[in-house]
């Protein structure tokens, strides 16, 4: 029977998670599922058009038909909606009771913005402009001004990232030698350590890695009306579609590697303002405070204007 995955990238979206995935990927005795967020967990979030959610368990564990136990020690995916899922590490536990959770934390202000800017890209987001989009979370929490390509919390910016909710229910859901808490500030400052310490987390042996490169640098559309018809195809095209893009997935070369490059461009993020960025930080300085408690971490560096 096709193995079923024993390692959950949990999220949060924006954090790093694609690149560990990666990383630990280029290993021979991990595999992970493309694509890597099948998102199959999380039942009580709405899923976009865009997103490649398998229908049923049988689908779901086609993903990982390629996996061979006997080589691959860790069989993983990374779907980013599980840490604000209430559905999905308890679904995971009751399917595969000794399955290891990682979840990778940031910075709130720059999740807002990264966040931002990928729903625009993905064209779930309408509004190119994040402060415009931030103004609109009261009207949007209501069900007001929500873009036509947006579903569940895709555009409620002010929820993704508040994460103290998330994570004091991630470890009443997650036993504590079965999870681990990983942040984007300690990947970025060293690299290898954090890398270590994952590696140490899922019992695979250390490789001395040293070289990291970035992964998923921040990016827009190069041709934004064929992104978007790519994305969101009309219903009747919704399937055929997404064959498509499984093939791509499946059969990731380098020729496919350099066309999807060129859909995109790299675009760095516009730094916002000192006010709107004060704004933010009081608006997330409770939750920060509450997520210190529960990871007994300092992250004064997250609620300092800079």
């Amino acid at each position: 029977m096709t193995a079923m995955p024993n390692t959950f990238i949990v999220g949060a979206p924006k954090c790093g998670t694609t690149a560990l995935a990666q990383y630990l990927s280029e290993r021979p005795d991990v595999f992970f599922s493309q694509p890597k967020e099948p998102h199959f967990w999380a039942t009580d979030i709405p899923k976009g058009r865009h997103e490649m959610v398998p229908a049923n368990l049988a689908e779901y564990r086609a993903l990982f038909a390629a996996a061979d136990p006997a080589t691959h020690a860790v069989i993983g995916e990374g779907s980013t909606s599980y840490l604000r899922s209430s559905a999905a590490v308890p679904a995971v536990l009751g399917e595969v009771p000794e399955a290891r959770f990682i979840a990778m934390l940031r910075d709130p202000v720059e999740v807002v913005q990264a966040f931002h800017g990928e729903q625009y890209y993905v064209r779930c987001e309408d509004l190119q402009d994040f402060e415009a989009a931030w103004r609109l979370q009261d009207a949007r929490e209501q069900g007001h001004g929500l873009p036509p390509g947006a579903v569940g919390d895709q555009v409620l910016y002010r929820r993704v990232a508040a994460f103290a909710d998330q994570v004091e229910r991630f470890f009443a859901a997650a036993p504590e030698d079965q999870r681990l808490v990983l942040l984007l500030d300690d990947l970025r400052a060293d690299p290898a350590a954090a890398y270590a310490r994952a590696l140490d987390f899922l019992g695979l042996p250390r490789d001395g890695r040293t070289e990291f490169a970035p992964v998923h640098q921040a990016h827009a559309p190069r041709f934004p009306a064929l992104s978007k018809a790519l994305l969101h195809p009309p219903k009747a095209l919704v399937k055929p579609m997404h064959a498509a893009r499984m093939m791509l997935l499946e059969h990731d070369t380098p020729a496919v590697r350099t066309l999807k490059g060129k859909m995109r461009v790299e675009k760095p993020r516009e730094a916002i303002s000192p006010a709107l960025e004060a704004e933010i930080r009081a608006w997330f300085a409770p939750d920060v405070a509450r997520l210190e408690d529960l990871l007994g971490r300092d992250l004064s560096t997250w609620k300092a204007t800079r």
